[in-house]
């Protein structure tokens, strides 16, 4: 499976809980995370993009290369790009892609570049990043 990504996709796939825009879509993004949580998924290649992607595939909100949402993608975009530094044109590792987040992400960092995504008011994300972060440097990162 060849994976493309949008920065702020990065956050998604690893806070996905099984919910999305439609039945397809979440089949879809199901699929891609039982690559990415399988055996060989550290090491399965993510090209960034700058418009839809593999994630987007299926979702309604889609119109070809964008979104119906798409100043907001844009603005989720950038702003993920400028903390975990996922450029357009970068092929990362899910491994390396993790380990960057783990390495650049605090709760507060979380709370203001994912702030306008509807998502992270349900709490699923930050649940699912306390816990991850958690490990990686002690309880420091939650501020």
């Amino acid at each position: 499976m060849s994976l493309r990504f949008r920065p702020h996709h990065f956050l998604c796939a690893l806070c996905f809980q099984g919910r999305g825009y439609s039945p397809a879509f979440v089949a879809n993004f199901q699929n891609i995370m039982q690559t990415l949580n399988s055996n060989q998924g550290e090491n399965a290649s993510i090209e960034v993009i700058d418009h839809t992607d593999s994630i987007c595939n299926p979702c309604p909100n889609r119109t070809h290369k964008t979104c119906t949402s798409e100043e907001k993608i844009q603005t989720l975009d950038q702003s993920h790009t400028a903390a975990l530094d996922f450029q357009p044109g970068d092929v990362i590792t899910w491994e390396h892609a993790k380990k960057r987040i783990a390495e650049r992400l605090t709760l507060e960092t979380f709370h203001r570049i994912c702030s306008p995504c509807r998502w992270k008011d349900l709490g699923i994300c930050e649940n699912v990043l306390t816990r991850f972060l958690l490990p990686a440097s002690g309880s420091e990162r939650h501020k």
